[in-house]
């Protein structure tokens, strides 16, 4: 009996201490996702104006209120992009990229749970029922395995919560 206690204790030490082990690993396997996927190329501010390079302050917070949206195309079927691409203005309307920092009001902390997450990337649907806008390539994404979409999960979680509210700000008239 005594024995047997023992065992499920050391058993139990080994599962925890592996999964603890293996934490680091799988954000660290989100955090190269987040990279190869191009995330930060939308979804962070930029360090400078005219940079492609992300603010290390603010990764992932989404577009920042002084990046204005950019104005209605001349043409249809052309697409307008801020320059720090966080804001576009295509045939689907304007859209901004959103703040996926674990803020609890304006970031993912607020409507989103590991497997919200994971069915909005599989679906193209958020929790309140919206859809994805271009150029959000969920249709891409939506094929990484549940695994990666954890790892991606993980990682948010770790990141700064950056409260940044992204509102929807008046579409710029497009001067005649």
């Amino acid at each position: 009996m005594k024995y047997s206690r023992l065992a499920l204790s050391l058993v139990t030490c080994v599962s925890i201490a592996t999964a603890l082990a293996a934490a680091p690993a799988q954000v660290e396997r989100g955090r190269y996702l987040t990279l190869i996927a191009g995330c930060h190329d939308c979804h962070s501010p930029k360090a400078k104006p005219g940079s492609m390079d992300p603010d290390p302050a603010r990764l992932l917070s989404g577009r920042p209120s002084t990046t204005s949206a950019p104005a209605k195309p001349a043409t249809m079927g052309e697409i307008a992009v801020a320059g720090d691409l966080t804001a576009w203005h295509g045939p689907w309307g304007v859209s901004y990229t959103a703040n996926l920092t674990p803020d609890p009001t304006t970031g993912i902390g607020k409507r989103y749970t590991e497997a919200s997450f994971i069915k909005t990337i599989r679906t193209g649907k958020k929790p309140e029922g919206e859809d994805l806008l271009p150029p959000m390539p969920w249709q891409l994404y939506r094929n990484m395995t549940d695994e990666d979409l954890k790892a991606i999960w993980a990682y948010l979680k770790t990141l700064k919560p950056v409260t940044n509210n992204v509102k929807v700000s008046p579409v710029p008239v497009a001067k005649k």
